[in-house]
Formats: structure tokens, sequence, C-alpha cells
């Protein structure tokens, strides 16, 4: 591999891809989007950098294209330099091209110039004018969907229509929820026209075994257990930086039941406009088990319908009279209170069309602490479980935004006791707003025949409680 000579590529020879890292070079001939990771030690960066090598050789062979530009990014330029301009200087062969000023590398023009564009996403606009027949982004979930969809708009190059988007990326970070929902679990907005051209490879420390230390994976086996399962197994529902490392969708995520009617019922909102509003339904039980049990999410990024205040109070006011339940109260961001140059404030708006309006299924409107982290710490309390300890808090499986948000949030870089606001946090500060209220607030459980009869009895007789108090002393003398 290390050699002056310029000879025919043999492409099996010059690149040592693992098997798992040839089943993604053949999916990338069928699929437009391609994911390719999920663990610590997978080759995704080894893979990134020789794909798009091939692309670029494949542009000048069969289309005789030369001087094509492809586009290898990372978060930010250290991460750039650690991960490929380090590599590049000595994996690659002289023969085969050169790197040019630490930021670009260009084949030799007998494979058609082609250059990989090193670059970094510190500020994605920047590349608003540019023009690559192929984009590869190294861990990926650390960006932000815009970032992607900004991308996606700088694929194009004359002469070639079948422009690709390669991902390499372990679970976690601020782009850990839109990565899976798109690559994994295959949730699109309703406007993507693309949707099956997306595919994943999956790819652990193990697929790559003969490229690493046999030390490496002792390090990785002996870390505690929920680490082992994301760093070793690239497990996405669980991974380096979530915040709520507590959650278990096998744990707190339940079947929808009917919710009996003794049961107390609330309900918690967090308000938006240009990001989502979340509105949800809480009932307690006598254990004072929460029970998320209807969730109206709305003001998504995807592009959908813009729904203003009233219309959102409107419609979680027909909801909850339509399913015939009366809410205690209903606990929303205290920032909704205060009026900003406006003639009302938002919570009066909520309040006008029936979201706190006396003699309605929601009598109650109250604005939230403004402790942020009480409010974290709380629901880390609820969500908490062990092999002897259930969770008190449920969602049921119909609350599919809670569901794929809240394990997706991870901390802030410079607040570890906060989490990181740029994530898609609406669903859960809507439960912090509610759990904060609680304290030591449970549904009391019906009472048996016996007591209502007992009672019953001594109103007859016309004793008082305080005389049954100190009958039950006496009693006990």
């Amino acid at each position: 591999m290390q050699t002056d000579k310029k000879p025919s590529i043999n492409w099996s020879a010059l690149v040592h891809f693992n098997p798992k890292q040839k089943e993604a070079e053949q999916a990338l001939k069928k699929y437009k989007y391609l994911l390719y990771g999920g663990a610590m030690g997978g080759g995704k960066s080894y893979w990134l950098r020789w794909m798009l090598i091939k692309l670029l050789l494949n542009y000048h062979i069969t289309l005789g294209i030369k001087g094509v530009r492809v586009g290898l990014f990372c978060e930010d330029y250290p991460s750039l330099n650690d991960r490929h301009v380090s590599k590049i200087k000595y994996e690659l062969p002289s023969w085969l091209g050169k790197l040019v000023g630490g930021n670009e590398y260009t084949l030799a023009p007998e494979y058609g110039s082609g250059v990989i564009a090193l670059r970094n996403l510190d500020d994605a606009s920047k590349y608003a004018s540019s023009e690559f027949a192929a984009i590869g982004v190294d861990e990926l979930t650390k960006n932000q969907k815009n970032v992607f969809d900004m991308l996606r708009t700088r694929m194009r190059w004359p002469g070639i229509s079948d422009t690709k988007f390669l991902g390499g990326t372990n679970p976690g970070s601020v782009g850990h929820a839109w990565v899976k929902q798109m690559f994994l679990d295959k949730i699109f907005d309703q406007n993507e026209k693309e949707a099956d051209l997306f595919h994943y490879v999956r790819a652990v420390a193990g697929d790559n075994r003969e490229n690493l230390d046999s030390n490496y994976f002792l390090q990785l086996e002996g870390l505690p257990e929920e680490k082992r399962k994301a760093f070793l197994n690239g497990d996405w529902n669980l991974f380096e930086g979530q915040y709520f490392s507590e959650w278990n969708e096998d744990v707190h995520v339940v079947d929808p039941f009917p919710i009996p009617d003794s049961w107390m019922k609330f309900g918690g909102y967090d308000h938006g406009r240009a990001n989502p509003a979340c509105f949800k339904w809480y009932a307690l039980d006598f254990d004072a088990n929460v029970w998320v049990y209807r969730e109206f999410y709305v003001n998504r990024a995807d592009g959908s319908d813009r729904w203003e205040a009233d219309r959102i109070a409107q419609q979680v006011a027909k909801i909850t009279k339509e399913a015939g339940e009366h809410l205690h109260y209903v606990v929303a961001d205290s920032s909704i209170f205060s009026k900003i140059g406006a003639s009302e404030t938002i919570a009066e708006i909520l309040m006008k069309n029936g979201m706190g309006k006396g003699g309605t299924n929601i009598p109650t409107l109250i604005p939230s602490a403004k402790d942020r982290i009480a409010g974290w710490t709380t629901m880390h309390q609820y969500l908490y479980h062990d092999k002897r300890t259930p969770p008190k808090m449920h969602y049921f499986r119909t609350c599919v935004d809670s569901i794929r948000t809240i394990p997706s949030l991870v901390y802030d870089e410079h607040r570890l006791e906060d989490l990181d606001s740029s994530g898609e946090d609406h669903a859960a500060d809507t439960d912090s707003y509610f759990l904060a209220t609680l304290r030591s607030k449970k549904t009391k459980p019906p009472k048996r025949y016996e007591e209502i009869r007992m009672e019953e009895f001594q109103r007859k007789m016309g004793i008082k409680r305080d005389d049954v108090m100190r009958l039950e002393r006496f009693a006990n003398v």
C-alpha cells in the first residue's frame, strides 16, 4: 500500500474492508443516503475516506468526468484533523494523490484529479453555494437536522445524477433523535420524497476485530453494563451523554389501558410556535405513580401547519371534553404568563379558549416552577428503577413523541446538571413542569364497603370523628 509506483488500481488489494464495510459498500450502489456505524471501533472513518475515493474514481472511469469534488465533513476542525487529515498523510499512497494545504486531498491526474474537500461544520451556512457530487459526514449525530437538510441541497454536479450521502456515527449527541428516526426507524416528514433511499448498516467493534488491539475489547467489556451496551453493541436506546440514562423502553412504555375514573387527572403544557408545542394528559394512581396516557404535539420542524395558541387550547379542551375527563389543573411554562410587548399574555389566550377556564373540564391553569434543574431532578426520580424498584412514571405506547425525544436528550456540555436545550426537549419540559407540582400527592383509593357502612352508622348515631379517634386511643391503652 505504501509504494510510489503507479500501477493500475486493484481495489481489493488497496483497501482492506472487513465484511461489514463491504456490505455497506454494496448497499451504497442501491441507496442514496447511507448510514454506517452504531458502536465504537466499527471502522466508520476509514470506510468514509475510502468510499469517497472510490466514488471519485468511478466518476472518472465510468463517466469520464474529471475534477469532481466531494465533501468530507466533521463537526469541527480538531475532530476533522484527528479523524481524517492526520490519517490521510500516512494511509493513502503517494501515487494515488496528495494532500494540499491540509484541507483538500486531490487525486493524481491519471485518476481523474477528483478532490475530497475536508471541511468542518462549525457554521454549515458557509457552504450554501458549494456543490459536491457526494457528501460524507463523520459522527452525523453531532449535528442538528437543519445541517443535514442544508447539505442535501449541496449534492449536485454536472453530468452526475446519482449523488450520494454517506454518514458514519455512534449513537448519542444532539442529533441522535433525528438520525435514529430517519435511518433506523424510517419515520419521515410528510414531505419527504426519497424515503425509500435511506438505509442503515449496523457496525460494531467486533466487525472490525482484525484492525483493533485485543486490549480495546477488554476496555469496552469492562465498562458498566449500560455503557457497555452503548459503546460495544451500538444500542441506540442507550448512549454516551444520555441525560435520562434511566430510560428503558421495555420498562417505561406500556400498552394503553382504560384509565379508572377514580384516578385524578392533570395536564401539562410547553408552548411553542416556531418550535414544537406539547400538551400531555397525566393520571395519578393510588400509589402516586404517574401515567402519561395522551399527548398532543404540534408545530413540528417538518413544515406542517402552524398552530396558534388559541387553536391549541380549543383542541385540547375539545379532546378533554369528548373523553369525559376533568383535569384538576394544567401547569404550563411560566414564561407564557408574562407580557412581552403584547396586549395579552399567551396564558390569557389559552384561558380564554378553554385551557384554564372556570366552569369547564379544564378549570385551572398555573405557571410552572422556575427552577429548571429541580424539575429535572424530580423527573430522574420518577424514571428511576432497579431490579427491586419499578419506576413511578410510565408512558402509553401511543405517546410517540415522548418516547421518541426523551431518551435522545443529552447533557449540556457547559452545565452538566442541565440537559442540552438545543435538542428536542419539549416533551421532557412538559413532564418536568407537572412533576414539580406533585410533591407527595396521590389519588386517594376508593373507600371499602365496610368503611362506607361504618361512616353511615357514625352519622346515624351522631358519633363525631374526634370521638372515634379517642375511642381508638383508649382501645390501644
